[in-house]
């Protein structure tokens, strides 16, 4: 009797798409994040940033006592400091809003690479570890997107609308400080489900060899940098200085180079022929069990008895 055969109803070329403007909207959101931190775009200069003459380069030292002045609750550097909120706001929720959208067009494409990886190989961490990791780091960026929009534009408007004496003022940075903590332990967790996306992805392709050895090493590399994104931001709560700076930088290295190279390159394959070869291709059980997927060429030549009543 013959096995069923399952076909696959996704074409692997919308994912490929997906992953080029992936690569885009990571690019994008890692410039509107620069702009956004150092405050070249506005007249205002973050007052927690500090940067020495030449204007490119952070001064330790005046960042340094910049932030003991905010732990003392300094009043004009409080006042500085809303200012600079209240004229950065849109900013912050556009470049939060290009975030959330790279996380959408990546899980797009994790669909279809899932789709790729299970074709060659039927292996069931496609299903078990790849798609929900992903899924779940993009549901997290929303509920990000939704509750730091909500933070940034109320805070906003409660500083620029309402009288606030100096006392008042240093009881507003008290709960903003507070409710921004939530944003740590939600960003963090963000890291995490993506380190575990492409630490399966990694797995899964040093199984099928599907991609080159190096894309797995990429991968693995994006996964590593994940895991520290995730310290970096759980330890901000008693590290700030250290920890805010190293998740910057886990940010600007994933964001702005090794995430999109890694969607590019998977980009590229999915819309490959080679990747082609494998779409809608007849998937039958192997020895074990497991979906194994069959050469159109075989398929063709299988059939051919079976026409003959053999």
């Amino acid at each position: 009797m013959a096995a069923a055969v399952a076909i696959s109803s996704r074409p692997l070329w919308w994912g490929g798409v997906a992953s080029i403007l992936a690569a885009i909207a990571f690019f994008l959101s890692c410039l509107l994040n620069l702009a956004f931190l150092s405050g070249t775009a506005f007249k205002t200069k973050n007052p927690l940033i500090a940067f020495e003459r030449n204007g490119t380069t952070i001064d330790a030292t005046m960042q340094a006592k910049a932030f003991r002045k905010y732990l003392d609750l300094d009043v004009d550097l409080l006042k500085q400091l809303w200012a600079y909120r209240v004229e950065s706001a849109n900013l912050a929720a556009v470049t939060a809003a290009v975030t959330t959208l790279a996380f959408f067009l990546l899980l797009a494409a994790i669909f279809s690479l899932a789709d790729a990886f299970e074709q060659h190989s039927g292996h069931r961490a496609t299903k078990t570890l790849l798609i929900p990791a992903f899924l779940f780091a993009t549901v997290l960026q929303v509920l990000d997107l939704t509750f730091y929009a909500g933070q940034v534009t109320t805070s906003s408007f409660i500083y620029s609308i309402w009288k606030i004496d100096d006392s008042t003022l240093k009881n507003l940075e008290i709960s903003h400080a507070l409710t921004n903590s939530r944003e740590f332990w939600m960003l963090g967790m963000v890291w995490w489900f993506t380190m575990i996306g492409m630490a399966t992805a990694a797995y899964l392709n040093g199984r099928t060899k599907m991609l080159y050895s190096s894309w797995t090493f990429l991968t693995v590399v994006i996964a590593l940098l994940a895991f520290i994104g995730f310290l970096a931001e759980v330890g901000r709560l008693r590290w700030f200085m250290a920890a805010a700076a190293l998740d910057i930088a886990i940010a600007i290295l994933v964001s702005f180079f090794f995430m999109p190279i890694w969607l590019v390159w998977t980009g590229i394959y999915l819309l490959s022929r080679r990747a082609k070869d494998f779409d809608e291709v007849p998937v039958s059980g192997n020895d074990n069990g497991a979906p194994r997927a069959v050469p159109s060429a075989a398929a063709d030549h299988d059939e051919t008895p079976r026409a003959m009543g053999v």
